[in-house]
């Protein structure tokens, strides 16, 4: 299932996306500084419990899909096979070598295995929490060029438009009897000759009418732009802001000193 930025109430939702963002970079590099299975585990507990809390099915969807699970295991089978160290759990005697199963390499399998899964969790959890338009908004108040923001801010509000565009017209031709969706090579060439170039003209046509809406409301004249509403940075922004990039160089200099 895919997952969307959903409107709540919860502490997450509350957040300025500014703060958001500091915590999912500090925590994303901070997952890879740990190399501890207990303490990788122990972050993967308290992402799930965060999950749980939203009481979200996109979300808990994500946990319990296949192919994250499966994911995770070809990780940990992979690892266990290709690291050696510690002791041999399993030995398998082929024709001209054997496979060798040990305790390292299921340790790091694990580890590794953890650190996919928690990114992910963690990614997933700012995507369904944070409002796109906030975040391109808060980063522009933050000194990102509003023209950069714009972009940003018109990508996303045609992604839904295209993605409804994209259904209509795969609908519309397999009502004339054309497989746009079969595998190999020739379906390929259908999907792109009767789904994207529709598509395309589409884009260029709202390019074209949005160029023109543009100029006629002198877009760029100005150098810097206002806002509607005011940025909001609470006092718990700020706690979890400093917190987030104190527990990053906390964690760097550990790494770097031992």
């Amino acid at each position: 299932m895919r997952i969307r930025y959903e409107q709540g109430s919860s502490l997450l939702h509350r957040l300025n996306p500014l703060t958001k963002l500091i915590a999912l970079i500090a925590y994303s590099v901070s997952i890879f500084l740990v190399n501890s299975l207990e303490a990788e585990a122990s972050i993967f507990i308290v992402m799930l419990l965060l999950m749980v809390s939203l009481k979200s099915r996109a979300l808990l969807s994500l946990v319990t899909s296949k192919y994250f699970v499966l994911f995770a295991a070809l990780i940990v089978a992979v690892q266990a096979v290709f690291t050696k160290g510690g002791e041999a759990i399993l030995s398998v005697p082929l024709i001209f070598f054997s496979i060798e199963v040990t305790t390292g390499g299921v340790y790091s399998g694990l580890i590794i295995a953890l650190r996919f899964l928690t990114v992910i969790m963690g990614s997933a959890l700012f995507i369904f929490t944070t409002d796109p338009n906030e975040l391109a908004y808060a980063l522009m108040r933050a000194g990102l060029p509003y023209r950069f923001g714009f972009m940003l801010v018109t990508a996303i509000r045609f992604m839904p438009v295209f993605e409804e565009e994209a259904s209509t017209v795969r609908d519309a031709q397999a009502a004339r009897g054309l497989e746009v969706d079969r595998a190999g090579l020739n379906g390929l060439f259908k999907t792109a000759r009767y789904t994207l170039m529709p598509l395309i003209v589409s884009a260029l046509s709202k390019v074209d009418a949005l160029v023109i809406s543009m100029e006629g409301r002198a877009f760029g004249r100005m150098r810097h732009r206002t806002f509607t509403r005011a940025a909001r940075f609470s006092l718990a922004d700020t706690l979890i802001s400093l917190a987030s990039i104190f527990a990053l160089g906390a964690l760097v200099l550990c790494h770097l000193v031992l």
